[in-house]
């Protein structure tokens, strides 16, 4: 399999406008996940639009980005940290629902918080500035995780 072919076939396809939109992105990416090759999530990411027509079928994409990472999880979590600033114009909206996703577990928490002490200085503050909306945005549900990924970051 051409991973490159099936990875342009996702991005191609990620508005899923049509039954064959939709089609081509599924069978593309359930062929990447199938791999179990966490080193495609910063790839995968390109999938992500807020444009997109299926709010239920992009969902597969963060389930199917969850599944690669579960057994590398820093390794995982490094490459959606990478590609924050990539994507977040078009896809802010799937950005903030794998961070809350992310925030949502204490362990996957404690492992962004280190990956984000090894990224960047700008990928760091592009996630940390994202991570302060979603705490500002909602308060309640995300201050105390947000505080605590930020509060562990080591620079």
């Amino acid at each position: 399999m051409d991973v490159s072919l099936e990875l342009n076939k996702l991005y191609t396809n990620r508005l899923m406008r049509t039954e064959d939109e939709i089609y081509e992105f599924e069978l593309a990416l359930e062929r990447l996940i199938r791999l179990q090759d966490f080193s495609i999530i910063d790839q995968l990411c390109y999938g992500f639009d807020d444009d997109t027509e299926h709010h239920e079928v992009m969902f597969g994409l963060v389930h199917g980005i969850e599944f690669l990472y579960q057994n590398k999880i820093e390794e995982g979590l490094q490459l959606i940290a990478l590609s924050v600033p990539k994507i977040i114009n078009q896809a802010r909206e799937w950005v903030e629902i794998l961070h809350f996703r992310i925030l949502n577990h204490p362990q996957v928490r404690l492992s962004y918080s280190h990956v984000l002490s090894l990224v960047d200085d700008f990928t760091r503050n592009e996630v940390i500035k994202l991570l302060t909306e979603i705490k500002a945005e909602n308060t309640e549900q995300f201050g105390g995780s947000v505080d605590e990924v930020i509060g562990r970051i080591s620079v």
